[in-house]
This record gives structure tokens, sequence and C-alpha cells, in this order.
């Protein structure tokens, strides 16, 4: 082999081990931002599914079931009315208490008042939104059943997203990968709060 081939040969395999270094570095940097988004996804959607999940639970106090309708369930919070004490007057002074000065009472008040008071939504914009996922105009997959467990039926729900539509337009295989992920380990492509053949309310991020 005379100088000339081999030098060439030897910038040949320089050149090959920096494409392939190139192709796997880009390769390892896009598996990271996609990780990064996942997780920024992740955050905002869960906060969400939590606010969702305290708003169903409201629902089913007053009505003995979960709602798998947003329409129905969003209505409530703006048009029906909650029973809560109204304390007036300090009700630990007897004397108060004894005189009719401190007394407590049942008032209505809409329900969206004690979702506010409760911190879950700031007002009726925020509300209205819970519908919706993250940064699109998709709507949550809500569902609404019952199971039997030990002769008693008890209500469930299930609200979620599945990661095609949460990442969509970022790396198909990725998403594949995490939706096959999340499914072996819950049983769920995505994120979802309660469980409709469990009696469960909590996320399968828990």
């Amino acid at each position: 082999m005379n100088k000339k081939v081999k030098i060439a040969i030897e910038l040949g395999l320089l050149g090959l081990i920096v494409v392939l270094s190139l192709l796997v570095y880009n390769s390892v940097n896009s598996n990271i931002q996609f990780e990064k988004e996942k997780l920024r996804k992740q955050k905002l959607t869960v906060a969400k599914l939590i606010k969702i999940r305290d708003l169903q639970n409201l629902y089913e106090a007053t009505t003995n079931k979960y709602s798998n309708s947003w329409d129905e369930l969003i209505n409530f919070a703006l048009k029906d009315s909650l029973v809560f004490d109204y304390k007036e007057g300090d009700m630990e002074d007897s004397a108060a208490v004894a005189e009719g000065r401190a007394f407590i009472k049942k008032v209505k008040r809409p329900a969206i008042e004690k979702l506010i008071a409760d911190g879950i939504v700031a007002n009726e914009k925020e509300l209205k939104e819970l519908r919706f996922v993250p940064e699109s105009d998709e709507e949550f997959i809500i569902r609404a059943g019952m199971v039997n467990s030990g002769g008693i039926n008890l209500q469930t729900f299930e609200v979620g997203v599945t990661w095609d539509v949460l990442l969509k337009g970022m790396d198909k295989q990725l998403i594949i990968n995490a939706k096959e992920a999340s499914r072996l380990r819950s049983g769920f492509e995505g994120l979802r709060v309660g469980k409709i053949d469990e009696a469960s309310t909590e996320g399968n991020w828990e």
C-alpha cells in the first residue's frame, strides 16, 4: 500500500468517525430536548388534571355521580348552588352564642365561589379553559362510570390525554416510545387522573 492510498484511507476513516460522532450527538441531543419538553408539558397538564379532579369531586359530592360531559361539569360550577355554613360572630364566645350574637346558618352560594375560595380556579375564564389540553385546542378525554366492589356500586371517572396529542409535532418515534412506557406502567398511553374501571381518583403520575 503506497503512502497516498494510506493517507486517503485514513482521511476517509476520520471523516466517517466525524459523521458518526455528529449522528450520535444529534441523536442524544434530540432525546434530551424531547425529554425536557415532555417534562414541561407534563407539569402543565398535571396541574390542570388536579384541578379537574377537585371539580369532579365537588360535582360528585353534590350529585352522587361523576360527570362524563364538559358542558355539564362547567355549567354545574357556573350555575348550580352549594350549601355553605356561614358563621356570624365568635362561636367560641359562649355568651355571644347564648345571646344569639354568634351563630351558624346555612347559605347558598354558586359552586364557582367555592372553587375560587379553595384556590382551585382563579376566575370563570380559568374554569372554562379546564377542558382544554395545555397549549392546544384539543379537549381532555372525560368519562364516568360505575364499578361494583363487594356488592357496593361505586362511582368512577377518568380524565386524560395521550402523549401523541400532548406532544403533537414532536419526534414520532419518541412519542411512540413515551406512549408504550406509560401503557406498561399504568395501562394508559399518556397522563390520566381517575380510572374508569376502578374506584380511584389518583393520577397515573402519582
